[in-house]
């Protein structure tokens, strides 16, 4: 009996393994909107890293602005332009993560309680551009910043907010000051999203609108309250549609106007909750393709998870052989580009590259469990005799690594604790189209879970899987 393999699934991997342990590592899920489609998904490639400029040190994020690309490395400011020269500009002093807004030709940076400014020159400027540090009495050491309507909103003590002076980032009143007062959480973030400041504590969050009067000239949006705290500064991230963050209840949020949903399943909360540390997850929105994504990373945990909203799937991103966390910290769309970055270059992510700079990509798939109970018959052991891939195949490079590509078929008898030795399965060479990848007599077991490995630095398109087999008595 020929029967269809969930193979370009999710990843989702339960406490008990041999009720679920897909993985889907370095390919991502994308949603077919043809009906006569055999699966309703595909798995692609995830783009490689093509490095845009070599920019060594530790990475604390980039932003563009007016065209220019702004990016602190270690204690230094520099600006980028699309030819990819970078320009000293001064020093952000510290070592902690910095966000990023700007007002008219003002680029601002907070990190660590302290705030700076840069003063982008116009054409008609005779005095050389300036960042200078802001350092007003009634600034109250925030961790971010954000702008709506030409003025400069800052975090402050305890659930406090200010709002700076129209058009002057550096010019703040102490009477500019308000509460979050929902919930007497402490603020740790704000967040202006489709030109409503979100305040985001520690257990709530509350919307507020510019409503141009009082001081400041903000007003709560009533009955708007989330009773969800933000878990990460760094994990708040928007596209055109959605605010997307790390919650305090572990798990991932998105905010469109005043309501919320979660969107990670109970497999990655469950994950996420394992993990002793989430407060350093940082999250960033990206588009590629049309389509529309948003990825997290927690650097103690070692994980690096990604969400397709098109797909509303799950996967995962890997840096090394072993599946370490993806390396990237940092995302900035500039120049046309997804430029992102980590501790060694600036890269952009390009579709035509199969590389993560010089390192090669290894690329894993492993379905859910495949049994007997599936046909009616549990318990009974299943013979395997045929395994079938449909694929795009004649993908295989001009010459070198890649010029005759493979794809490596597993399995696992035993809920995915270990599994059997690599059998490997011919892509074709370039134009050598045979559109499936088959291997044969693979033995019998109760369950079964198979995995599809590849590290060819190559394209790989995966639309469905089948297999032959029959039930034991």
């Amino acid at each position: 009996m020929l029967v269809d393999i969930n193979i370009t699934g999710s990843s989702y991997t339960t406490k008990s393994l041999p009720v679920s342990a897909q993985v889907t590592r370095n390919f991502y899920p994308e949603l077919q909107d043809n009906e006569s489609v055999k699966s309703k998904f595909v798995i692609q490639s995830f783009p490689g890293l093509k490095v845009f400029l070599s920019h060594p040190g530790k990475d604390r994020g980039m932003f563009e602005h007016d065209g220019i690309l702004y990016k602190v490395t270690d204690s230094t400011l520099y600006k980028i332009d699309s030819l990819a020269n970078s320009t000293v500009i001064g020093t952000i002093t510290g070592a902690a993560r910095c966000v990023f807004t700007a007002i008219g030709r003002t680029v601002v940076i907070v990190s660590g309680g302290s705030v700076w400014q840069y003063q982008i020159p116009d054409a008609s400027s005779v005095t050389p551009p300036e960042l200078t540090q802001i350092t007003d009495s009634d600034l109250e050491s925030p961790e971010s910043a954000a702008s709506l309507n030409n003025q400069i909103i800052y975090d402050g003590e305890g659930s406090r907010f200010v709002t700076a002076d129209v058009g002057d980032a550096s010019s703040i009143n102490g009477l500019n000051y308000a509460s979050a007062e929902s919930n007497p959480d402490p603020l740790v973030r704000v967040y202006v999203f489709n030109q409503t400041l979100y305040l985001m504590g520690t257990k709530t969050v509350e919307p507020w609108y510019n409503s141009g009067v009082g001081s400041p000239p903000f007003d709560r949006i009533e009955g708007g309250i989330m009773t969800i705290g933000l878990g990460a500064l760094h994990s708040a991230s928007n596209n055109d549609r959605y605010l997307y963050f790390l919650g305090d209840d572990n798990h991932i949020h998105r905010i469109l106007g005043n309501s919320e949903d979660i969107v990670s399943t109970i497999a990655i909360s469950h994950a996420i909750e394992k993990y002793s540390t989430i407060s350093d997850a940082i999250g960033f929105c990206f588009t590629m393709e049309g389509q529309e994504f948003y990825y997290l990373t927690f650097k103690e945990a070692d994980n690096s998870w990604c969400y397709s909203e098109s797909s509303d799937q799950w996967f995962e991103l890997s840096s090394g052989v072993k599946a370490e966390r993806y390396s990237i910290t940092t995302h900035a769309f500039a120049f046309r580009k997804n430029l992102v970055a980590d501790n060694e270059n600036i890269y952009e992510l390009d579709e035509d590259t199969y590389l993560n700079g010089s390192e090669v990509i290894q690329r894993t798939r492993d379905t859910g469990p495949f049994h007997s109970g599936l046909f009616g018959a549990p318990g009974k052991e299943l013979e395997i005799n045929h395994f079938e891939l449909i694929m795009e195949t004649g993908t295989g490079l001009v010459q070198g690594q890649g010029s005759d590509p493979v794809i490596m078929l597993s399995f696992s008898d035993d809920g995915g604790e270990t599994f059997s030795t690599e059998m490997w399965g011919q892509v074709g060479q370039m134009g050598k189209g045979i559109f499936k990848v088959e291997w044969s007599v693979l033995g019998s077991a109760m369950s079964r879970i198979f995995r599809i490995r590849t590290s060819d630095p190559v394209h790989y398109s995966i639309h469905a899987a089948t297999a032959d087999v029959e039930v034991g008595i």
